[in-house]
């Protein structure tokens, strides 16, 4: 298994840089190709809410100033592109396409911005983003609407040089299963797989010889540690454990909208869309 097409949601901000460096660091292996999207509204759509009418020359105003804005954003993102790709041994190329190294291409989208993500992602194997936590508006929506695509989000936290130790929260539960199916490319060129069963003191110990046996199969081994978990403190018990173990990679099941924000891997989910202490891949 491997990833030909990874995706990366810009949005002109020092964040994409990271996203960016974990993007072209995770398809090395692979020498996938990385496109970087930048997403905005029609600047003459973007209009502010002040409740009167604008008068034609505000409203030219108002355009000329989100055109600047958008110009000015997508300006920066090629730049970081430049740039990370020096830093990373990466080509730019102007369209889509793959050799023998790793290729990153800039695209362009005037649309809602996480709908476009979202359309985007749906054609590609895997999505980098940054946190939500200092995003603008409407990008936590975006990261939503990829997992309702069933495409993996890689939460970019500083990169590893390699994914070489790879964690994996599980509760015995589906979303966790096909995360750990999504993270198939990187758990095949791991050196250390951990399988961390995440349980309420208490409660009965659940199998997993099923997840082994899975793993074993694709020629993985995999070591088991059970993780008791002390009221709610579900992300904090994790996000310790694994950065006290330094993995490189935490794989847990992921959710979209609120639904089961609320379960057991439901606020997890939800505080490493916010504050991952390391690289996080989510699938639901």
């Amino acid at each position: 298994m491997s990833f030909a097409k990874i995706l990366v949601p810009a949005e002109g901000s020092d964040r994409d840089a990271c996203a960016l460096t974990t993007a072209i660091r995770a398809a090395k292996p692979f020498n996938a190709h990385v496109v970087a999207l930048y997403a905005h509204p029609d600047p003459a759509e973007a209009l502010p809410i002040i409740g009167v009418p604008l008068t034609a020359e505000a409203m030219s105003a108002v355009i000329d100033g989100n055109t600047k804005v958008f110009r000015t954003a997508a300006k920066r993102i090629q730049d970081t592109i430049a740039q990370t790709c020096k830093a990373e041994g990466a080509r730019a190329t102007a369209a889509p396409i793959r050799e023998d190294a790793v290729t990153i291409s800039f695209r362009e989208v005037i649309g809602y911005p996480p709908r476009a993500i979202q359309a985007a992602a749906a054609l590609s194997d895997l999505a980098v983003c940054a946190p939500c936590a200092g995003s603008p508006g409407g990008f936590e929506t975006a990261i939503d609407l990829i997992l309702t695509e069933r495409r993996p989000v890689l939460l970019a936290v500083e990169p590893p040089r390699a994914f070489r130790k790879i964690m994996i929260g599980w509760n015995n539960s589906v979303p966790a299963a096909h995360a750990i199916s999504a993270a198939m490319p990187f758990l095949e060129k791991a050196e250390i797989i951990e399988l961390v069963c995440l349980q309420r003191p208490g409660a009965p110990d659940f199998g997993t010889d099923n997840v082994t046996a899975y793993l074993k199969a694709h020629g993985m081994k995999c070591s088991e540690v059970h993780l008791r978990i002390l009221g709610t403190a579900l992300h904090t018990s994790l996000a310790k454990f694994a950065c006290e173990n330094r993995a490189d990679l935490l794989v847990i099941g992921g959710f979209s909208h609120s639904r089961v924000r609320e379960t057991l891997f439901g606020g997890i989910t939800n505080e490493f869309l916010h504050n991952p202490p390391l690289p996080v891949l989510l699938s639901h």
